[in-house]
């Protein structure tokens, strides 16, 4: 990244009591939350409809609001931007299709059980029409003690393979999926800007400019000659991942190499006490799409 920007941190992805029947806590306290654990921009993605924002924004000026709604006809599918049109009145490919470039889509919770039955897949994906922006690779909401004892997993990690080995170019996000006190500020995504304004985090987030996390920083980040260099803020176990989610690469530490050998992708991830990250994908050919 150029020394021009700035990182900010945020959700994409979150829930309140009055919108949505399955969240416990209302907007006003989900903001003071959000607030009180350093977040830099909210998104409100209730249940196919707009949470109105406008009052949070007049009582938390130094806060970047999104608006946005999770389309929840069948597996779900987050649209989030500045300002947001009732697309959830229409069919998700349509909604799709007219999203544009103001509004970052994202898959939601693609694998939530482990009981294996099946939610997203790479054909569901790909039929859809037109590609979303990215994938939920960890929600916080699925990660949490209550959710683990019921049978759900917030990992995405596997669909994302399946989509980038396909050849096709989506971007890994972490959201806490805020709907209860347990999930406030879990999950989270860094996001690369010029500057601090909605449209210019949206803007960042679809091209990629971000990572998801769950606590682990990133420190560093270098690409020369073919080899990738990473540092990151706290002891962990560190995984080169590449074409059919294959580890190529794994160390501890909090410094990390691997040289490429012509993988069409190569994406790093690492889990310690501090959580876990997830980079984008470095690619080495074009894609697709």
């Amino acid at each position: 990244m150029t020394a021009t920007g700035t990182w900010v941190r945020g959700s994409f992805h979150g829930h309140c009591s009055e919108s949505s029947r399955c969240a416990t806590v209302s907007l006003a306290a989900g903001i003071a939350g959000y607030a009180s654990v350093g977040a830099d921009f909210v998104t409100l993605t209730d249940h196919d409809r707009l949470t109105d924002l406008d009052g949070m924004r007049q009582q938390y000026p130094a806060l970047v609001f999104l608006e946005g709604f999770e389309h929840s006809s069948r597996e779900n599918l987050v649209f989030a931007g500045e300002r947001v049109p009732p697309l959830y009145e229409l069919s998700l490919e349509e909604a799709l299709e007219q999203a544009g470039p103001d509004l970052l889509t994202l898959v939601c919770h693609p694998r939530p059980n482990t009981s294996g039955a099946e939610y997203w897949t790479l054909d569901k994906v790909a039929a859809l029409g037109t590609w979303p922006d990215g994938i939920e690779v960890y929600n916080g909401h699925y990660g949490t003690a209550v959710a683990l004892a019921r049978g759900r997993q917030p990992l995405g990690t596997d669909l994302w393979d399946e989509v980038l080995t396909a050849g096709y170019r989506l971007w890994g996000f972490a959201n806490d999926d805020f709907h209860d006190p347990v999930d406030l500020g879990n999950a989270w995504n860094m996001v690369w800007v010029r500057e601090v304004s909605p449209r210019a985090i949206v803007a960042a987030a679809r091209a990629g400019r971000c990572y998801a996390t769950t606590g682990l920083l990133l420190r560093n980040l270098t690409i020369a000659d073919g080899e990738i260099r990473i540092e990151v803020g706290a002891p962990a176990t560190g995984t080169f991942v590449g074409p059919g989610g294959q580890a190529l690469s794994r160390s501890t530490g909090t410094r990390f190499a691997y040289r490429g050998r012509g993988e069409p992708y190569i994406r790093f991830e690492a889990e310690g006490e501090a959580g876990r990250i997830f980079l984008q994908p470095v690619f080495g050919t074009a894609a697709p799409v």
